[in-house]
């Protein structure tokens, strides 16, 4: 491991910043490569796997999520018995926005 003096780690830090390179950067693309990374490549979810994602009930869901038209066009299923799933992605991006932006 590099022992690095604080007066060091001033004259690197300055340096970096003069070059637009900023703590809240490095953090932000870490983060991203970590989500990145660690996402798992999931393609569908189906109904009991939202409620493990969502800490909601399967009724709750149903009326105030999954009803939504943004999180509807999302929605597939091969017939009208079979069972309902919805692209990972795009849903969960949907079900955040429902919940962050729209309620209180």
């Amino acid at each position: 491991m590099i022992s690095t003096t604080s007066s060091e780690a001033m004259v690197i830090q300055s340096l970096l910043e003069m070059n637009g390179i900023t703590k809240e950067k490095i953090e932000e693309h870490l983060n991203k490569f970590m989500r990145d990374a660690l996402r798992l490549k999931i393609l569908f979810v189906d109904l009991e796997q939202l409620k493990e994602i969502v800490p909601f009930e399967r009724d709750f869901l149903e009326k105030n999520i999954l009803n939504d038209p943004r999180v509807r066009q999302h929605q597939r299923q091969r017939g009208p018995h079979s069972k309902r799933v919805w692209l990972y992605e795009p849903t969960i991006q949907v079900i955040e926005q429902i919940i962050v932006n729209e309620w209180n």
